[in-house]
């Protein structure tokens, strides 16, 4: 008898457990609608999307960072729409842990974005609110504004575009959530745009970095007042060589800035291999440059863009005014600094870093 109860009992579970795949399964098939034409990284409006999927089993289960099913809906237009079934995972090694929404890796492999600039990309970051307090709000703002900034300064950078997203949660909770957020250009489309091809970041060394675009990266980070990063190893760097240039260099591309004393969040801390008391004090973790007319190239790019650059904060919609002035009495020391470009070179090379580091 007991034989034949462990027998029954098996056949329930496979049987519930095949039809649990099939139901599963059935969320991944794809839907194949497609918009052509879709610009999706050079529009500054914000693209509206809806997300459908288990909210709260995403947020129960972030720290794990499993694919769940999701289905996901683009308004490129306001009105018409496509409708893709992807997966989607928590992401970030500091976020998942920290913020209660994490950031997200939308993956399009099981229903790919055809006949747009997306077309052959699988993941695509998107950055999220992490908490739904208005602060959080506002550090979201500020961390697209620092990719933005960089974007005046190099074609070289990671592209992104603001969201208007409506989370819809189809698990027990049923939580629904209206929120701003951005995707974050694949670094398989910058390479397309760049005609580069992508180096792995964890065999990087300082010797392998191309020196001017070292220094324009190192300064910017000190702009940004962002300690989170180093060339080494490509802590919060990925690295392209260019198709088209006979060099053995390479070109960082930096991003995450939410440890920027730029964006000032509240959890932010300098990291341990900088000298820097607070997030909002600046230090140069370049490496240090015998030609000097490295920094006085980068130094003057920067006082080149300085009205664009001030330019881009005042009319940078979704921010408010207070963030505005924060962001802009913080950027604004440093064009002081950058005014007198010899003295700013005396403050880099006394903070610079050996080529090792």
């Amino acid at each position: 008898m007991k034989s034949l109860f462990t027998v029954l009992y098996l056949i329930f579970f496979l049987n519930f457990a095949f039809a649990q795949q099939e139901k599963d399964s059935s969320l991944f098939e794809p839907i194949g609608q497609t918009l052509e034409n879709i610009s999706f990284f050079d529009i500054d409006e914000p693209l509206k999307i809806t997300l459908k999927y288990d909210i709260t089993s995403f947020i129960r289960h972030k720290a794990k960072g499993e694919y769940l099913p999701a289905e996901l809906a683009i308004y490129p237009t306001g009105s018409d729409s496509i409708i893709k079934n992807i997966r989607l995972k928590a992401r970030g090694n500091f976020r998942r842990g920290h913020c209660f929404f994490p950031p997200i890796y939308l993956n399009f492999k099981t229903d790919p974005i055809d006949k747009t600039e997306l077309e052959g990309i699988r993941k695509v970051k998107m950055v999220t609110h992490c908490s739904s307090s208005k602060s959080y709000q506002s550090y979201v703002m500020r961390e697209y504004l620092a990719y933005k900034l960089y974007n005046i300064l190099s074609d070289n950078s990671f592209r992104v575009r603001l969201l208007d997203i409506d989370y819809i949660d189809t698990g027990k909770k049923k939580r629904h959530y209206q929120q701003i957020g951005f995707l974050i250009e694949p670094v398989e489309l910058i390479t397309k745009r760049l005609n580069a091809i992508e180096v792995k970041s964890d065999v990087v060394f300082g010797k392998d970095v191309l020196p001017d675009e070292g220094t324009l990266v190192a300064l910017y980070e000190y702009f940004v007042g962002n300690t989170d990063w180093r060339f080494k190893g490509g802590h919060n760097m990925k690295y392209i060589k260019p198709m088209d240039v006979v060099s053995n260099y390479l070109i960082p591309l930096p991003y995450d800035y939410d440890h920027a004393g730029i964006v000032n969040t509240s959890y932010a801390m300098p990291q341990e291999w900088s000298s820097a008391e607070k997030i909002t004090e600046r230090d140069y973790l370049g490496y240090c440059q015998e030609d000097l007319d490295n920094y006085r190239q980068a130094i003057d790019l920067f006082n080149k863009n300085e009205d664009k650059i001030i330019s881009t904060i005042e009319t940078l919609e979704h921010l408010g005014k207070r963030d505005k002035n924060e962001v802009l009495n913080f950027v604004n020391e440093f064009f002081r600094m950058a005014e007198n470009p010899e003295y700013l070179i005396r403050t880099l090379q006394s903070e610079c870093r050996d080529i090792d580091f």
